[in-house]
Formats: structure tokens, sequence, C-alpha cells
């Protein structure tokens, strides 16, 4: 396989994940950012947000090739659960990750910003915010399972078609 036609490949597949974690970490963004009352820093946070969104979409397709995510693929709705829970795993790391950087820069080092994120951190938002991300790996989840039970091009013409199948019902 020539290289223009792997990267052509690998950007098609990141691309839903891409764009589905780019708004929902912008929105986290902007909500820690009015829940801490800290707006001094928002391209930080909006840098943050759309290097997050790119490393999840890129660990959701590294878990996607394990042979681990296939766990369950003969009952969809325990699948369904399974990959959000796999997904979720791999967005929580990343949400410690993000929270270690910014201490790391505040306590000069990582080891020191160990030390202190589980004194430091708001821990209940910490848990709302994990929650929203949860939420997104599963309509992501439901999304990337149901189209292609269904056929794309079913789901194109429900959301975008004449309606006229719809009106039939």
């Amino acid at each position: 396989m020539k290289l223009g036609a792997f990267v052509a490949k690998e950007v098609r597949e990141v691309m839903p994940a891409t764009i589905l974690f780019l708004g929902l970490f912008h929105m986290i963004a902007l909500t820690k950012a009015v829940a801490l009352g800290d707006y001094s820093r928002s391209a930080l946070r909006a840098t943050t947000a759309t290097v997050g969104a790119l490393i999840v979409a890129k660990a959701i397709l590294v878990v996607e090739a394990l042979p681990i995510s296939r766990r369950f693929a003969h009952h969809r709705a325990l699948h369904i659960l399974w990959k959000t829970l796999l997904f979720g795993t791999v967005a929580l790391l990343f949400r410690f990750v993000e929270e270690l950087i910014e201490l790391a820069a505040k306590q000069g080092g990582v080891v020191a910003a160990t030390k202190v994120l589980f004194h430091e951190i708001s821990w209940p938002l910490f848990w709302v915010l994990a929650l929203w991300v949860l939420g997104g790996l599963l309509f992501y989840t439901l999304a990337s399972e149901l189209v292609p039970a269904v056929g794309a091009e079913k789901v194109k013409d429900i959301f975008f078609g004449t309606g006229s199948r719809c009106s039939s019902r």
C-alpha cells in the first residue's frame, strides 16, 4: 500500500471520532473554565482540547484493532457497553494525564505534580466531566455499531432524505 493511500485511509477512519470529540472536549474545556472561574488560559485549553480529541480518536482506532474489543460481539448491547468501557478507560487515562500536565507546569515536574494531583484536583468537577466524556463515548459507540448494522445509505436517507419512507409508518 502506498503511503498516500495509507494516510488517506487513516484520516477517513479517524475523522468521525475526531469531529465528535473535538466538539465534546471544547465544550468540556469551556465548562471547566466557567466552573473554575478561570478564563485566563483559553488558548491553552483550546489547544489541549484539540490535541485531546486527536489522541482519543486515535486511541479509539487502536482499541478497535485489539482482539479484546471484539469480546461480546455476538450480543450487540453488551458489545456496545464493553467497547464504551474500553474507550472510557482510555479517555479517563487521558484526563488524568491532562491534569498531570497542567500540574507539572505549576509544580516544576511530573514527580511533584503526582504528589499534588490527588490533593489539588477538584474531584466533583473531574467526575462530572468524566461522565460527559463517557456519554460522548457511548454515543460514538452506538453510532459506530448501529450505522453498519442498519446501513450507511439507510441512515443517510433517514436523516437527509425526503422523509417519504419515514412518514409511511
